[in-house]
């Protein structure tokens, strides 16, 4: 009797798990929708970017400070991670990455406090921390592309990178790094097939005489900046898709692995179960062959 009502403890705990991670597994897939949309959205501005700046860089002689390398033996990294676990491998498979690196002359910059924790035990320099889930992602981009373009002109540093989540899909998200400084244009394909930014891209490539107002040089001033911003807040957008993704995933399949245990469970109590009736039967009928 004892290790039925233990297994009927058990169900019920189980059963009142099971309730939390399925609510979790809902507002995470919410959060998901709306985080991927919004990551998917921005693709395509921060390629058409990418192309406008080759399109400029491609006729300016004049040096800038953002295209240029520094002399500094010390690295910047910008480490983008969740605020809370609960996803899985995500936080675990960055930080893998990061240990293959020669972490002597980096410098931290770190969103997230998982990637804080990180920094702080492996006795990192850690020169500047924020928590994501308190800053909106395009005030927390123009934030952290302060402290790097201001860190980069002033030779502080010679190399600005960023360590972040790629979104793939809902079930992948590739450990991705990425260099932000010195400034190196990346050719990313989008999809060939009735794309009109690849058809307005391959235009532009083809056209020879263009003309800039004003001059070459002063928009090349003021691009630059906005490229490096973009290129944060986009990398921004895909570790938040890449979080409530695998957090989704991480809750349904906490979800279906209680389910299932209370389906072995309860065949285990139905057997048990079963088994007390019997022997209450033989008792009985025992007991009543004795008087006869």
């Amino acid at each position: 009797m004892a290790q039925i009502r233990e297994i009927k403890r058990r169900i019920k705990s189980i059963n009142n798990t099971s309730k939390v991670t399925h609510a979790m597994e809902l507002v995470s897939a919410a959060k998901m929708r709306r985080s991927q949309e919004a990551a998917l959205a921005s693709r395509p501005y921060t390629y058409t970017l990418s192309e406008i700046l080759t399109q400029v860089k491609s006729r300016s002689e004049k040096p800038h400070t953002l295209l240029t390398e520094k002399e500094s033996p010390k690295q910047m990294m910008i480490l983008l991670t969740s605020d809370r676990g609960l996803v899985a491998g995500l936080n675990l498979n960055l930080f893998r990455e990061i240990a293959k690196l020669d972490m002597k002359n980096f410098q931290f910059v770190v969103v997230g406090k998982k990637g804080q924790n990180f920094t702080t035990k492996t006795g990192s320099d850690l020169i500047a921390s924020f928590i994501s889930d308190e800053n909106e992602p395009l005030d927390l981009a123009r934030t952290l592309t302060k402290v790097v373009v201001d860190a980069y002109a002033n030779s502080e540093v010679n190399r600005v990178s960023i360590m972040y989540p790629d979104f793939q899909s809902t079930v992948k998200q590739i450990p991705t790094l990425t260099q932000v400084l010195p400034i190196e244009i990346e050719k990313k394909e989008l999809p060939t097939t009735n794309n009109p930014l690849r058809e307005r891209s391959e235009a532009s490539q083809r056209q020879t005489d263009l003309l800039f107002e004003p001059s070459v040089d002063d928009i090349l001033e003021s691009i630059l900046p906005h490229y490096v911003l973009t290129k944060i807040y986009q990398a921004i957008l895909e570790t938040k898709a890449s979080e409530h993704s695998a957090r989704m995933v991480a809750m349904k399949n906490a979800t279906d692995a209680a389910n299932d245990l209370v389906e072995d469970l309860t065949l285990a109590y139905n057997q048990a179960r079963q088994e007390a009736i019997t022997k209450e039967l033989l008792d009985i009928i025992t007991a009543q062959s004795a008087f006869e």
